[in-house]
């Protein structure tokens, strides 16, 4: 008899609407993985509720200026139809199903949609190709909770990295090559790639957490597949708090690239596989104003994997391997 998979598609998800931003903040900071508060439950409920009342108001203008919403969560149903199909045409048997961390659908609506249709086991896959515990492990810990509290029992199998994937590095670089292909030969010398990651407390880094090491492998398995060679720097951006985060930060790359006469910029979003208000105002508006400001004008973004056909393939060829 044939294995039916329900496949879980774990993203961290985004505010719909402006009435969900402040909501949507509260829970990011009372999720111990994303950040760890020393102290118990109430703590964290008490110290999220604080930040998420005072950040709210200019997160929500930030939202307002890329349309009011994040497209993260349609676009996260959208690449998860695309793998449905794909595997499907391949001739799996899996349920598909999206389970957000901090917003709708959750990890128990992605739970109850797979158990309804009778799967013999699980696999999760997180949309985070590089791994860290504060984006998988969160998820991961969410999905085996909620199992328990359903007290299911099935095989579970967890993706927890796909950073140096071959079909993952092939569309990356895809999408680099692209906005490559927009540089003329003679200003490939003055041209600097940004590989541009979300940041992360450099406490959670110094107890072993490989997300830094795995956007280095990322980035190293993209440079060595482009068609046309050009300078490249990793940073990181999203820096929050008065707390050290992992460096170097992206504004002190693009001074330092203007200091040094580069005259055009592309920034990579490596870590991102969709649009959100990380790419969409941070590096599309932030980034670019303070390029301009320090004189580098010619600022560009490589498209996000998003609802590119190549998703589709892309991830059900990463899935695969766990059928």
């Amino acid at each position: 008899m044939a294995t039916r998979t329900g496949v879980v598609v774990a993203q961290l998800g985004g505010p719909e609407s402006l009435a969900e931003v402040k909501p949507f903040i509260r829970s990011i900071f009372a999720d111990p993985h994303l950040v760890p508060l020393p102290g118990g439950s109430l703590t964290r409920t008490a110290v999220s509720t604080l930040v998420a009342t005072v950040r709210a108001p200019r997160v929500r203008s930030r939202y307002e200026l890329i349309g009011g919403a994040s497209p993260l969560v349609a676009t996260t149903q959208l690449q998860a139809g695309a793998l449905d199909v794909e595997l499907t045409a391949r001739g799996h048997d899996v349920v598909v199903a999206v389970a957000h961390r901090h917003s709708r659908p959750d990890t128990g609506a992605a739970v109850d949609a797979i158990l309804a249709a009778g799967v013999d086991r699980v696999v999760m896959l997180p949309l985070f190709p590089q791994h860290s515990d504060s984006t998988t492990g969160s998820s991961e810990a969410e999905l085996r909770r909620t199992l328990d509290d359903r007290d299911v029992d099935l095989p579970l199998t967890v993706i927890r990295s796909w950073c140096r994937h071959p079909s993952y590095l092939a569309a990356q670089t895809r999408l680099v090559d692209e906005m490559l292909a927009k540089v003329p030969d003679q200003r490939l010398n003055a041209a600097l790639l940004v590989f541009s990651a979300h940041g992360l407390p450099q406490r959670i880094v110094d107890r072993g957490d490989p997300y830094p090491d795995e956007v280095m492998a990322t980035v190293a398995g993209v440079v060595s597949r482009l068609q046309r060679p050009v300078d490249h720097i990793i940073a990181y951006q999203s820096r929050t708090g008065p707390i050290r985060w992992v460096g170097p930060d992206v504004d002190e790359v693009i001074a330092t690239a203007a200091s040094d006469s580069r005259t055009w910029l592309g920034v990579v979003p490596i870590s991102f596989v969709s649009d959100h208000v990380e790419t969409l105002y941070e590096i599309d508006i932030e980034m670019k104003e303070h390029a301009a400001v320090v004189g580098i004008g010619d600022f560009h973004r490589s498209r996000c994997l998003g609802t590119d056909p190549i998703v589709g393939p892309m991830l059900a060829d990463i899935v695969q391997e766990q059928l």
